[in-house]
């Protein structure tokens, strides 16, 4: 401290290392991105096993190592999250973070070098010719002005829904889980299992069935897990006949959302055990949403629908599941479906060009329809379709209302005193097994099965308004997130299927993006030292300012350093190491002047 030729050694105590983040602005063009190697990645899912992927099969023709980053960000963040959230990469808020991957991704690739230990949350900007993208701080990419707000993103009144998010994998017809079935069978002794391989290069396979079906009567059941809806809540399904298909129209030209198709030959139809999350009774709210694309009753393969036949799309009505006793040879108990009683919460189907919500009490019924098709024999085109129970005007009084693509055409204030709950199964494309009751005099039904696709079916345990409707409608999925964020590890993804080309172009090729912002938080060190100096020391100078200029001793000081008055000021603060090599030097903003009376302490703090 000063100019001098005494140094004083450091305790431990006067040293002290703290740790900060500082938050460093980024901000790039197409061009700069590129030159700082960010990166872009259009990835894609394909049913090949690794072992086999091809030049001539894989997608992008033949860019396999794009199919490969597909598994890796599928297998790091978003396969199965909501129950193993504890084994992936990135902290997950369990009921804000919403993950969808769909079959098409695409990922932007942050060097660590730029985003240090993470991005900045709410800091992350990206614009390109068509949009501008924010992040809401959870995770969750949005288009910039969006108010989440006024979308259904409360996933614990979402009770049930079924993109079919995975219906692109799982019920890859041409695969199964682990590229193998199990069968077993019974040669008159002990029950064997055979073990039989199915695997896909390119070309579907000739083995596997033409629809799916769950795998609930396989065995070993371990081998096979349960068939589940993409809510939060798992509830099981059971598949009948199914086949999954990309939309015609939704989505993007290069990207659809999958729809699950239903036959009325086959009778497809999808079953949901009875819960009583969606289970409403009369004055309850609820909502329940779905894309619907229904064939004609003219059109070929439908069995000969005819007009006054009612082909069923959800309900809740009608059929129950029941265990029934063992009997008394030793036979297990069995599964076995009855009528569940008179009333129901809803039925929604088809009978000629209309579509019809309908609710029963067991006395009373009440209804809402609007016509969906332009004609009898010609469907109008994919639709949105939103029926919903809302709001209690009075007491025992309710509004049932019918949304088509986002605009309500029909409603009618309820009238129902009884309950409606039941205890009957949810299927999706039927209305479950007709008793006796629902025969006409030469014992067939009325009631088909439907005919055409559904996709993004949502049941929610409220109703919404006209705004949240058409914002509904306009999503496909619901949803107002086109992608997620993982600020950790530096990539920003794009799967909604809408919004695939919304970065057109990688960034080497400096297309698609006009701006990207964001902070990156990176570590530093503050070193701080305590530079104590106590009431006895460095009150002298050797600053040659102070010595005399005659004489034959050239250190012989001025007169002036021996008064009582004279106390030196210090101006420049230096740090040594043992070898007495300087390090730091910190110059003061004025001279301080030096105390014997009393200790003095200069604080010096530099980052590293």
């Amino acid at each position: 401290m000063g100019i001098s030729y005494v140094f004083k050694k450091f305790s431990p105590q006067d040293k002290a290392l703290i740790p900060f983040n500082a938050h460093k602005q980024y901000n790039f063009t197409s061009a700069s991105a590129a030159s700082n190697k960010v990166t872009y990645y259009p990835t894609s899912y394909t049913s090949e096993s690794v072992s086999l992927y091809s030049s001539e099969s894989a997608a992008y023709g033949g860019d396999t190592i794009n199919v490969i980053k597909y598994n890796q960000i599928d297998h790091l963040f978003y396969r199965d999250y909501l129950k193993k959230y504890g084994t992936k990469k990135e902290p997950i808020h369990y009921t804000k973070n919403h993950r969808k991957l769909y079959r098409k991704s695409n990922i932007l690739s942050i060097p660590t070098g730029l985003y240090g230990s993470e991005i900045k949350k709410s800091s992350f900007y990206l614009s390109s010719s068509t949009h501008e993208i924010t992040e809401d701080s959870y995770g969750n990419l949005i288009i910039s002005g969006t108010d989440v707000n006024n979308y259904p993103i409360n996933v614990q009144e979402n009770v049930f829904e079924l993109g079919p998010l995975k219906g692109f994998k799982k019920y890859d017809l041409g695969v199964y889980d682990d590229y193998a079935i199990v069968e077993g069978r019974e040669f008159n002794g002990p029950f064997q299992y055979i073990h039989k391989e199915f695997y896909r290069q390119g070309s579907e396979n000739a083995g596997a069935s033409s629809t799916y079906t769950s795998n609930n009567k396989r065995y070993p059941k371990g081998y096979y897990p349960i068939d589940e809806d993409d809510s939060y809540f798992f509830n099981e399904l059971n598949y009948y006949n199914i086949t999954f298909k990309d939309s015609d129209i939704l989505g993007h030209s290069k990207h659809r959302f999958p729809v699950i198709n239903f036959n009325s030959v086959t009778s497809s139809y999808i079953k949901v055990p009875h819960n009583p999350r969606f289970n409403f009774n009369t004055n309850e709210d609820f909502a329940i949403s779905f894309y619907i694309n229904p064939k004609s009753t003219a059109s070929s393969g439908d069995g000969n629908i005819l007009n006054t036949e009612k082909r069923y799309i959800l309900s809740k009505s009608t059929t129950k599941t029941t265990i029934t006793s063992p009997t008394l040879t030793g036979t297990g108990s069995i599964l076995e479906e009855i009528n569940a009683g008179p009333q129901f919460p809803f039925e929604i189907y088809m009978q000629s060009q209309s579509l019809f919500f309908e609710r029963y009490d067991g006395s009373t019924s009440q209804k809402v329809s609007g016509i969906i098709t332009s004609s009898v024999s010609t469907v109008q085109r994919t639709a949105h379709i939103l029926c919903q129970v809302s709001g209690t005007l009075s007491p025992g009084e309710a509004t049932m209302m019918l949304y088509f693509n986002g605009t309500k055409i029909d409603e009618n204030k309820s009238t129902l005193t009884r309950p409606t709950r039941n205890k009957a199964n949810l299927y999706i494309g039927s209305k479950g097994k007709p008793d006796s009751t629902m025969l006409d005099d030469t014992g067939v039904s009325p009631y088909r099965t439907f005919n055409g696709t559904l996709n993004n079916i949502n049941i929610y345990s409220k109703a919404f308004t006209p705004t949240q409707i058409s914002n509904i409608s306009e999503s496909v999925n619901g949803s107002p997130y086109i992608g997620n964020i993982f600020y950790k590890n530096g990539f920003a993804t794009i799967t909604h299927p809408t919004y695939y080309d919304i970065i057109s172009g990688s960034v080497e090729q400096s297309g698609g993006i006009n701006t990207l912002q964001f902070q990156g938080t990176h570590l530093i060190y503050e070193n701080e030292y305590q530079c104590t100096i106590q009431e006895h020391e460095f009150n002298h100078t050797t600053n040659t300012s102070v010595r005399k200029s005659t004489g034959t001793n050239p250190y012989e000081l001025k007169a002036l350093t021996s008064s009582s008055f004279f106390k030196p000021y210090v101006t420049t603060i230096g740090l040594y190491n043992e070898n007495h090599e300087l390090l730091v030097i910190g110059k003061l903003g004025q001279p301080i002047r030096m105390s014997d009376e009393t200790d003095t302490t200069f604080i010096v703090r530099y980052d590293t």
